[in-house]
């Protein structure tokens, strides 16, 4: 008996089924005169697909247009006659998945063709935009482009990041870092490796910096970062770090000061000077907040400037009637055109800064930390002082001296002379701050930080032009906080002031830090470039917290990377 084994006949036979690959042979003639070819395939559903035959290498190769997504699609396949094939012509197929094409004749020979199926890639050298990435700066995408970056940038080593949705590879690669002290010109290839543009990029600085790099440290109640000796050093030493060259102490808030003021006990009923003071938890040092923040900020190059905040406001929120101050001066309370107190917001409420007794406890409070702390740098009016709500000026006394001065009566809260009368009170006040600061110290830097003009006028009663042309004014730190309207208020702020004087006196104010609301990074340096392109006398920060932020940190480690001592005004 004649045994087989059955795996080899069914490998015989498989291979002798096989036969054009298994042996190797080319296309051509074979049993009946057959041609082992594919004509032509064709996909209706991806009609702009390009297929390539090689029927030499039994192979078919799909590329589907940019932007395609592989799936289901009709299969048309024309043969020699005689030939058929798996997947059969009209069948659906799922490129996803469609990997080989079987072909077959009567006789049960069989052919093997691969199927490859890809995507083109994309020829697009589409760019939105191109960041200069240590400094943040953004120029939107053109043909060429030009970076300013601030004084100090290395041109020689600017490491760029391209905003695009393309596969986009460089020649030289600017994201490793490009020599830009010259334009270069820079190749971009498409990922289909065959479409390219040239840009051009060039780059320049901005002048080197010489004014005010400022920023505000609240009360302790809105901020622990003085709270301590420890806390002063090491807050002190990250403004060195960063390159600030000044400090805004806030010296008059909320009834109280930052320092044992006899002025204040005298005329509230604090039980005593130490009580009054903001800073009465302060430890370790010399025992005195204000006078540890001065020596050691001098140390540092940085100057202090003492801010007093609430200015004539009384508080925030509501009429406080158990006050220090109001328990002994009531009748300091500021009145509006209905008898009542009066604030313009229905949140900030005012004594009455027309009250000559309210304007001397105030310049006696300034007079006072001036007086006591002879190293301090300046003192700072806020946009409440001088200033008062439109509606207000309405108490006996104010009327009366009106009256006296004009022979007049307010026909309103808009009228004209009534408007110039109260506007002229306030700006006799900038004067005499100014003046009388001045005539203690005469180094003394007296300034501002109101808000923007006309606005502040028509609510506020500030007239800062009008301040600027009396000489009060050696730095006027405008509060410029509306990130939407900032390009703008900068602007206008720079015409009025320019205007009054060609001194260099313009510093705004930016809202760094708004409660727990942070601005970001970007926000921040185009607040930057839009004071350099300005030509400010720099920028000062509200508020020092925010400076604590890591990104922040970075934004002022790029921009203020060299040191500007304060400049002499």
């Amino acid at each position: 008996m004649n045994h087989r084994n059955p795996i080899a006949l069914v490998l015989l036979a498989l291979c002798l089924c096989l036969q054009p690959v298994s042996c190797g042979s080319s296309p051509g003639p074979d049993k009946g005169g057959v041609q082992w070819s594919v004509l032509s395939v064709s996909l209706p559903d991806f009609p702009e697909a390009d297929i390539e035959i090689d029927n030499s290498a039994h192979s078919v190769g799909i590329t589907l247009p940019y932007g395609s997504t592989p799936g289901e699609s009709r299969f048309l396949i024309s043969l020699p006659e005689g030939l058929q094939s798996e997947p059969a012509d009209g069948a659906m197929v799922d490129l996803r998945y469609f990997k080989a094409i079987y072909l077959s004749d009567p006789t049960g020979a069989a052919m093997k063709y691969s199927v490859s199926v890809t995507v083109r890639p994309s020829s697009s050298t589409a760019i939105r935009s191109i960041t200069a990435s240590r400094f943040l700066v953004t120029v939107p995408a053109s043909d060429k482009m030009h970076f300013t970056l601030p004084w100090g940038a290395d041109l020689t080593n600017v490491v760029l990041s391209v905003n695009t949705d393309e596969a986009l590879s460089f020649d030289p690669d600017i994201t490793a870092g490009i020599d830009l002290s010259e334009p270069r010109e820079v190749k971009v290839k498409a990922a289909d490796g065959i479409t390219s543009r040239t840009l051009t990029l060039e780059a320049s600085l901005y002048p080197k910096d010489r004014g005010v790099r400022g920023v505000y440290l609240p009360s302790p109640t809105h901020s622990s970062s003085f709270s301590t000796y420890s806390q002063v050093c090491r807050s002190l030493d990250l403004m060195q770090e960063l390159g600030f060259n000044c400090l805004y102490v806030c010296s008059w808030a909320a009834t109280q000061t930052c320092w044992d003021s006899e002025v204040l006990s005298r005329e509230s009923n604090w039980e005593s000077a130490r009580r009054g003071n903001m800073y009465r938890g302060y430890s370790d040092g010399s025992g005195d907040a204000l006078a540890d923040i001065i020596s050691e900020a001098h140390k540092r190059g940085i100057k202090v400037i003492l801010w007093f905040e609430y200015g004539f406001m009384h508080a925030v929120g509501r009429i406080d009637y158990k006050d220090p101050l109001l328990q002994k001066h009531p009748d300091w309370l500021g009145v509006k055109d209905d008898g009542s107190p009066c604030n313009y917001n229905g949140n900030d409420w005012y004594l009455n800064g027309y009250d000559p007794a309210v304007q001397d406890f105030i310049l006696d409070l300034m007079k006072e930390a001036v007086q006591k702390y002879p190293d301090v740098d300046g003192v700072q009016g806020d946009d409440r002082l001088p200033a008062m709500p439109r509606n207000a000026g309405y108490d006996t006394a104010t009327l009366a001296a009106y009256k006296a001065e004009t022979g007049m009566e307010p026909a309103g809260i808009n009228d004209e002379a009534w408007v110039r009368w109260r506007l002229q009170r306030l700006n006799a006040f900038a004067a005499r701050m100014h003046s009388e600061l001045k005539a203690i110290k005469p180094s003394l830097i007296v300034c501002f930080a109101p808000n923007k003009y006309p606005w502040c006028e028509s609510v506020l009663m500030q007239d800062w032009p009008g301040w600027i042309s009396e000489g009060a004014v050696d730095l006027l730190t405008v509060q410029c906080y509306v990130t939407a309207t900032y390009d703008t208020d900068v602007n206008e702020t720079m015409y009025y002031v320019r205007e009054k004087t060609s001194a260099d006196i313009f510093n705004p104010a930016m809202i760094l830090k708004n409660g727990d609301a942070l601005m970001s990074p970007a926000m921040l340096v185009r607040q930057l470039s839009r004071n350099r392109e300005t030509g400010t006398f720099g920028e000062s920060q509200f508020w020092f917290d925010g400076l604590w932020d890591k990104d922040i940190q970075e934004v002022f480690k790029a921009w203020y990377s060299y040191p500007v001592a304060f400049p002499e005004l």
